[in-house]
């Protein structure tokens, strides 16, 4: 077959994607304050794009934080459990802040505290040690590769070779760091930190090293009865060791930690007036754009071809930035009405009342794209009378009803959690006893179910619950 070249007609369709559709489709997952960022990095890159002159000041819109935000959702379900050195049992759930949040937003921007850092603690401590001057420069080195848990994860060894240090004086000076405050700073991991810090404040108990030193993943696990087969003591006398173990600090830089706070501006705002729920788009605040029509004019008399292409190329942009913001504007507003419409019972009734429901429902209705629908969901909040809630949480399965309907994951998640914490201590509730409930509460759900749902919610199976409210209760 002889090999040759030659030319073809072909008919193919496809996408192309602009500019202009490109910066279209990226201003909808913008939340509020990204997208004011994007317009103000557009007014400093775009001549012809300028801010609209009011004669109001734009007003600082209401911040909500979002470390609160959870703090609530979790003191409204369950109360704070310091359980284990693992943080294997904590519960986050939608985020949402109670609508009275205060609206002192400066005051919460500036309430951080200035403190000595960790860094510097340890290093005034290294300077009160008896070392020499090489073993100090060992020792800032060791104390700056120091994470924010307080670990340092590459070992001597590792750091000798790539430093050209001395080991010798690596090892001694590591040993030093990790005597200091706090007690076990400089560790590996947890196991290590918590063998160091029970060594010095219980420096005879060898039982205690033994059980963190050769049986940590049985203590993890909380296997009492395997542990106490091995070291040859009761399970009482495990776990009265567990008990101590747990008043340890497993990550010895928290009180150190810098606690930076994110803040969320809610993107919507939905105001019940006698049932009628109206939705405001809450962008007041953004600046208002328009095109420099006269700047463009004085440019394009005297300008090159290549200036009159530049000028051309600013003015499109300009032009389509403005046309997205509107669309992007339309688009969450014509969704959050949507969602409304799906979601009325919630909005009228409460957490307890959100309905199953699926991006393809919405998208649908308005008769556009699910990635659209889920572009203009993420990272946007919406402030309603129960709380803020983020915009995506409003989107959930749903599991069968005894009456043929179907019923939120969202509530059985909510009904979940209040049952674990309702449930006694010395009998907590096992996955086919929360089946039960749920049966008589009318909602069908299989025991694998439940065991997925609490593994979200990060409960821990009922025989562990068990454990550790025996080690809180002592």
């Amino acid at each position: 077959m002889a090999i040759g070249h030659q030319l073809v007609q072909k008919q193919t369709q496809r996408l192309i994607m602009t500019h202009d559709l490109r910066q279209s489709i990226e201003l909808l997952p913008l939340s509020t304050l990204e997208l004011s960022d994007k317009i103000q990095a557009e007014l400093i890159e775009n001549p012809l794009l300028e801010e609209v002159a009011g004669t109001e000041k734009a007003k600082t819109p209401e911040l909500y934080s979002i470390g609160e935000t959870r703090k609530i959702e979790k003191d409204n379900h369950l109360k704070s459990q310091d359980i284990s050195w693992q943080d294997s049992y904590t519960i986050d759930g939608p985020r949402y802040l109670n609508s009275e949040a205060s609206d002192k937003n400066q005051k919460m921007i500036e309430a951080s505290p200035i403190r000595e850092t960790l860094s510097e603690h340890l290093l005034w401590q290294l300077k009160l040690l008896d070392l020499s001057d090489d073993e100090v420069y060992i020792g800032e080195i060791m104390i700056s590769m120091i994470n924010e848990k307080g670990f340092i994860t590459t070992s001597p060894e590792e750091l000798c070779k790539e430093m050209n240090l001395n080991l010798r004086k690596a090892k001694k000076v590591l040993d030093q760091i990790q005597l200091l405050d706090p007690i076990g700073i400089g560790a590996k991991d947890i196991q290590e930190t918590l063998l160091i810090q029970s060594k010095v404040l219980r420096p005879d108990d060898h039982n205690l090293y033994n059980l963190i030193e050769n049986h940590f993943l049985d203590l993890e696990r909380l296997d009492y009865k395997k542990i106490s087969k091995s070291m040859k003591l009761s399970e009482e006398n495990v776990e009265d060791l567990a008990k101590i173990i747990k008043k340890l600090e497993p990550y010895p830089a928290t009180l150190y930690a810098s606690k930076k706070t994110d803040y969320i501006v809610p993107d919507v705002i939905i105001a019940n007036t006698d049932g009628e729920f109206s939705v405001q788009i809450n962008d007041e605040w953004l600046p208002k754009l328009t095109v420099n029509t006269k700047y463009k004019e004085a440019m394009l008399g005297k300008a090159s071809p290549e200036e009159k292409e530049y000028i051309s190329t600013k003015m499109n942009s300009a032009q389509w930035l403005i046309k997205s913001i509107n669309q992007r504007r339309q688009t969450l507003y014509r969704v959050v009405s949507t969602i409304i419409d799906f979601q009325i019972e919630f909005f009228r009734n409460g957490i307890n009342f959100v309905r199953p429901l699926t991006l393809k429902d919405v998208a649908e209705k308005l008769s556009m794209h699910e990635s659209t629908i889920s572009r203009i969901t993420t990272s946007k909040y919406v402030q309603t009378s129960w709380g803020v809630f983020e915009l995506k949480w409003f989107f959930s399965s749903g599991v069968k009803s005894t009456e043929g309907g179907k019923e939120s994951s969202k509530k059985i998640h909510d009904i979940i959690k209040n049952l674990v914490k309702d449930e006694p201590e010395d009998n907590p509730l096992s996955d086919q006893d929360i089946v039960e409930i749920m049966n008589k509460k009318g909602i069908e759900i299989a025991r694998r179910t439940v065991a997925k749902y609490r593994k979200v919610l990060k409960i821990l199976p009922s025989s562990r619950r068990k454990k550790i409210n025996t080690l809180k209760a002592s």
